[in-house]
């Protein structure tokens, strides 16, 4: 929901606000800890730092490739789910698999949107001598 609120202003980008609240929530997991314990609560920093930095990479080069990078971390965040789903570590099974569903989708609607000539919805007739 945050993430279609904040398209429809013009004034923070929404990954900065998703990164913001990532470092938010691995704070207050820190300071209030978790039901999974310690050890789960470092993997899931590793995780956020992995996909934070996919999304910030993404912000710094060109658009094409910055597609590229954030498209995988949207893949690989949905990965990401369905393991931890598998290993039942998750808080809501329900909302893990809801939320690797449509991360996967993303990943690939963004691809798509990246795919020589989906900008104009045809393809490009290639050009020869």
């Amino acid at each position: 929901m945050a993430v279609f609120g904040l398209a429809a202003q013009d004034t923070v980008a929404p990954s900065t606000v998703l990164v913001g609240l990532a470092a938010v929530l691995l704070l207050w997991g820190a300071v209030r800890g978790t039901p999974h314990g310690r050890a789960v609560l470092g993997v899931q920093a590793g995780g956020a730092v992995l996909f934070c930095g996919l999304a910030l990479a993404g912000l710094a080069v060109d658009a094409d490739l910055g597609r590229c990078l954030v498209a995988a971390g949207w893949f690989l965040h949905g990965v990401w789910d369905f393991v931890h789903l598998w290993r039942d570590k998750v808080l809501s099974r329900t909302f893990a698999e809801w939320c690797g569903v449509i991360d996967v989708l993303v990943a690939a609607q963004l691809l798509f949107l990246a795919w020589p000539g989906a900008k104009n919805g045809r393809e490009t007739p290639p050009r020869g001598p």
